[in-house]
Order: C-alpha cells, then sequence, then structure tokens
C-alpha cells in the first residue's frame, strides 16, 4: 500500500511540473521581444531621464521585451544602424535624434514601416501627433516613415536683470520685447551703452559662429518681408542682393555689440554667468540654464518680424523609425512603445526634465508651468508666433549653408559683398 501512495505521489508532481512547464511555455510564448538603438546611452542627466522612460515601457508592459542597445550618442547609433541596412538588417525600432540620412536610407532599402495607416486606424495616436509632423516628413504619396518624441523650438534667451537696468521697460516696469528688427537693433545699442556707462563687464551677446549662421541669420532673412521668408524656406530660391544687403548690414551691427566665442558651449556659459544680456539658441536650454541662473532672471522671446509680427523656429528633426516586420505581434509591440513614448505622462516628463518641446501638442501646458515656469513661459512665446520656420540645415543644401557661412566668418557685411553672396547663392547647387 506505502509503495502504490508513492507511486502515485510521484504520478501526481509529475503531472503538475508538466501543467506548470507547460504554463511557462506558453507566455514565454506569448512575450513579445523587441530591439530598440538609440543615443542616450550617456551619463548625463537628460541621457539618464530617457534610459528610465524605456525602462518604465519594461514595466508598464510585462508582454514585451524591450531590449536596448544604447550608445553614448545618437552619431554612433544611427551610424552602427545604417551599417546594418547593408545587410538588410535594422533593429525593430531607432532613434534617428535628428540624423535624417538613415529614413532615407532605410525608406529606400524598404525596410521602414509606414506609419500611416496606423493613424489614420487609431484616433488616439493620431491626436498624440504635431501637425508640423506631417508637414516636414509626409511624403507626396502620403506615406510617414518617422515620428519625433520632441520638436526643435527656438527663439531667444536674456537677461531680465540687464534688461531692466537698461530701461528696456515700459511705464509698469515690465520688459518690453522688441516688435520689429529696428527695435532690436535699438535694444543692442542701449544694452551696449548701459553697460559702458556703468562699467560693466557684460556684452551684449556673446556670438560663437553657430548663433550667427543658424539662429540670427535665418531669422533676420525671414524678418526681412515675403521676399525674405520665401528665401529661407525654399532649399533653392535666390535670395535679393537688396534684401541680403540689409540682412548682413544688420548682423555685422549686432556681431560689432557683442563679444566672439569659440563654440555655443562657451557662449552658454557667458550667459549663465551673466557675462552677457542675449543668447539665441532653443528652448532645450531651460533645464541647464536653471541650475546656474536666478529664475527671475532669465527671460525668453521669439524673433521679431515684419509688420511687428513674431517669429520662432519650429522644426521638426527625424525621430523613431520602425521597421517593417513579418510578425504581426512585434509590428504591434512596435507601435505600443510609438504610443507610450508620444503619451500625455512620457512627454510631460521629457519637457520638464530634459527642457525640450513635446511632440504631442496635447501635453497639460498648466502642469508645465506648475513645474517649470521658465520652460512654459517659453513653450507658450514659440506657440505664439506668428511666422513660424524651419532650421536652416533641414531646408537648405550643406553647400548654401557654408555660403552664409563664409561671409559671416570672414566678417564681408558690405553692399558689394551682399551682391557677390547673393549670386554664390544663386547659382549654388
Amino acid at each position: 500500500m506505502l509503495k502504490r501512495d508513492k507511486e502515485f505521489v510521484l504520478i501526481l508532481l509529475g503531472l503538475i511540473f508538466l501543467v506548470l512547464g507547460t504554463g511557462c511555455g506558453k507566455d514565454q510564448e506569448e512575450k513579445v521581444e523587441i530591439t530598440l538603438m538609440h543615443g542616450w546611452g550617456g551619463n548625463l542627466d537628460t541621457h539618464k531621464t530617457m534610459q528610465s522612460i524605456y525602462e518604465e515601457f519594461g514595466r508598464d508592459n510585462p508582454d514585451i521585451t524591450l531590449n536596448c542597445i544604447p550608445y553614448s550618442d545618437s552619431s554612433i547609433a544611427v551610424e552602427k544602424a545604417n551599417d546594418m541596412l547593408a545587410v538588410e538588417k535594422m533593429p525593430d525600432i531607432i532613434s534617428t535624434n535628428g540624423l535624417s540620412y538613415y529614413v532615407k536610407n532605410a525608406v529606400r532599402q524598404e525596410m521602414a514601416l509606414d506609419l500611416m495607416p496606423y493613424i489614420q486606424g487609431d484616433e488616439e495616436l493620431k491626436a498624440m501627433i504635431h501637425p508640423s509632423v506631417y508637414e516636414g516628413w509626409e511624403t507626396a504619396g502620403g506615406h510617414l516613415y518617422t515620428v519625433p518624441d520632441a520638436l526643435e523650438v527656438a527663439g531667444y534667451w536674456y537677461n531680465k536683470k540687464y534688461m531692466k537696468a537698461a530701461g528696456l521697460t515700459d511705464a509698469g516696469g515690465e520688459i518690453q520685447e522688441p516688435q520689429t528688427w529696428e527695435e532690436f537693433l535699438a535694444m543692442t545699442e542701449r544694452l551696449a551703452a548701459w553697460a559702458a556707462e556703468n562699467k560693466e563687464d557684460v556684452c551684449v551677446c556673446a556670438l560663437d559662429q553657430l548663433q550667427k549662421v543658424e539662429f540670427l541669420f535665418p531669422a533676420r532673412l525671414a524678418g526681412e518681408g515675403a521676399d525674405g521668408y520665401a528665401s529661407i524656406s525654399s532649399a533653392s530660391a535666390g535670395v535679393d542682393e537688396n534684401v541680403l544687403e540689409t540682412v548682413m548690414r544688420d548682423i555685422g551691427i549686432i556681431c560689432a555689440r557683442s563679444r566672439k566665442v569659440e563654440n555655443i558651449e562657451n557662449a552658454h556659459q557667458e550667459f549663465a554667468d551673466g557675462k552677457s544680456v542675449i543668447y539665441f539658441n532653443g528652448i532645450w536650454e531651460s533645464k541647464s540654464l536653471i541650475a546656474k541662473m536666478e529664475q527671475e532672471n532669465i527671460g525668453y522671446s521669439a524673433y521679431p518680424c515684419d509688420n511687428s509680427r513674431k517669429l520662432a523656429y519650429i522644426s521638426v528633426s527625424s525621430g523613431y523609425v520602425l521597421a517593417k516586420q513579418k510578425n504581426v505581434k512585434k509590428e504591434e509591440a512596435c507601435i505600443r512603445f510609438l504610443k507610450y513614448i508620444l503619451s500625455k505622462e512620457v512627454q510631460h516628463k521629457l519637457a520638464v526634465s530634459t527642457g525640450q518641446m513635446p511632440s504631442n501638442p496635447e501635453i497639460d501646458r498648466g502642469k508645465v508651468w506648475k513645474e517649470n515656469p521658465v520652460l512654459a513661459n517659453a513653450i507658450d512665446k514659440m506657440y505664439g508666433a506668428d511666422v513660424q520656420i524651419k532650421m536652416i540645415r533641414s531646408v537648405w543644401p550643406e553647400s548654401r549653408v557654408n555660403i552664409v557661412d563664409k561671409y559671416i566668418e570672414q566678417e564681408r557685411f558690405g553692399t558689394e559683398d551682399a551682391r557677390r553672396m547673393s549670386d554664390e547663392l544663386k547659382y549654388c547647387e
């Protein structure tokens, strides 16, 4: 009897293990694995924030295993992914972070997933995507192969304390942001005079070449009326020499009232240290500036434009690219990741923790105001701009940008220079 009982127990245990083993196998079969390659593998705070966002996706979606392949820089990640295309492979998801050549190559290889069918069939996903994404990335055939998690948005920063000290306020003591380029130049003249009179070791701007070429030149050109706007918005349109003469003259005036620095990092530090009043850069600088300056001294503005309108850079760089899949579940898992990264909760974290402009237009801006008023003010100023242009390198070919770079670097701001520059831009391929 005892032997029979032992046999029964052994059989029962065997059945239990068989059932458990079968259950585990079923769970493993249902769990989907996808791979994300990205360039947020460094130790900077922004990198750590993005790493935590990716990790949270795995915790919130237990039926999906997200395998991350991190690199310290996006250029490295995209280069590695681009090499994979040569052997007809790509990660399930790649964060290009503005390196758009990968999008073109993946589409050419017919390996990138067209997101438009998913967007059109999902009203929730459609609402998460900023209209400018379609403007920048929808193809003539109605396809969409990339969606960013943030937009490139830029105006300029200014030091409120110095603006008030120079008397650039209205009767109520509020700072008067210039509404025209004439007023902007008058503001720089006033600031330079104030610094000289009071023997302040403060310059109007600490300018490096990047600010002059990528922020100041396009904004000033677009602000010169319809002709200027058309010129900066087209990859091939010529630039009238009379318009260029005005634009380059004004840039020369601003440069003469500023201190030249070697790079954007030095310009950032000069502004953060209170050594300059104006700093041309994007809203993504908010977090680092808040860490170094008193918040009440940090102001942000859109650029002046014609007819007292305001102008802002709102440019949509390439973002996430998803791979075509033979496995429907893997494709759906990748789409679920995209919806997660564009969700209000994640977009809010991305905004307040990294200082970037959320791609989702439905983010709770009131909530951002409570947590980061400097960033929220900048976002509101940019959304409220009358005119929006793209960053120059996303419109003009490198050869045209190089011509602008050459003339500004050599400080060639005269009438004859404008004529020659106009000719070079006209015949540049």
